[in-house]
């Protein structure tokens, strides 16, 4: 099967485009300056490439600056999406696009895949407006909601709080959030596994749950921090985006991946 994976450079697409080759794909992973979501004229890049499916890692994911960046989140996570969607109306290209927790409001305690959406900031706005985009333009799509993501290649909660407890000897970290957090290559890995199953929302993450608090006191113990982790509430750290309080996005489709503590474990030792 040849797929185009866009932001495949990113932290989810390196380990998508990675598993992809090792199951055998041909994979084409564009950088942003040959093809770019968001420019209309950069779909001759897909009309010459013909792929059997896209996985769309490209997103706007700075969930705070969105908040002021509109203009530029909605280009990414709405406009460029709708490019991609009017690509394939035209062809026979499958759309697998990956979405967030955020499109929930967490007035419940978890999430199916057909729970009614409410997200609660900017960014879980356009990720849901593209989900809409998606659901109402084709009809051979997937929609991969996933949470709380870490990986090898880029920024993310388990990298800065090594970083931090390099430093300090007691960090004061969120306790009234719940999620699933998610390792890029299990969720890369099972993309990959589910990419020929039905069209439809589906609920990708490491199976747990846990509060922001009781993942970084997770993190201490794999690396033997001796200083303190400390909870406290979300109003000790204001920021310009609400969270939900609880996004815990249930799995009722496809086989549960591993439980996050044993994720985290990989990842710690294989960094």
């Amino acid at each position: 099967m040849k797929i185009v994976v866009t932001g495949g450079h990113g932290m989810l697409g390196c380990d998508v485009v990675s598993q992809l080759r090792d199951a055998g794909h041909d994979v084409v992973a564009p950088v942003r300056g040959i093809f770019d979501i968001t420019q209309k004229e950069n779909m001759d890049f897909l009309s010459q490439e013909k792929p059997d499916s896209i996985i769309n890692c490209a997103a706007y994911t700075a969930v705070d600056d969105a908040e002021t960046n509109r203009e530029e989140c909605f280009r990414v996570n709405v406009a460029g999406v709708q490019n991609l969607v009017e690509y394939c109306q035209g062809s026979q290209c499958r759309l697998v696009q990956l979405s967030t927790d955020y499109v929930f409001d967490g007035k419940q305690k978890s999430y199916r895949e057909n729970n009614k959406k409410n997200p609660i900031n900017y960014y879980g706005e356009t990720k849901s407006a593209a989900e809409d985009c998606i659901t109402k333009g084709l009809s051979d799509y997937q929609i991969v909601r996933t949470s709380w993501l870490f990986g090898r290649h880029g920024k993310n909660f388990v990298q800065t709080m090594i970083a931090l407890m390099g430093q300090y000897q007691k960090l004061r970290i969120v306790n009234d959030q719940t999620g699933s957090p998610t390792y890029t290559r299990d969720l890369a890995k099972a993309l990959v596994q589910n990419v020929e199953c039905a069209s439809g929302v589906y609920h990708l993450t490491n199976s747990g749950i846990c509060t922001w608090y009781e993942f970084a006191t997770e993190i201490a113990q794999n690396i033997g921090y001796t200083g303190i982790v400390e909870p406290c509430s979300s109003e000790a750290f204001p920021k310009p985006a609400k969270r939900p309080r609880f996004s815990v996005l249930q799995n009722t489709k496809t086989e549960l991946l591993p439980d996050w503590k044993e994720a985290l474990q990989k990842y710690i030792s294989q960094k």
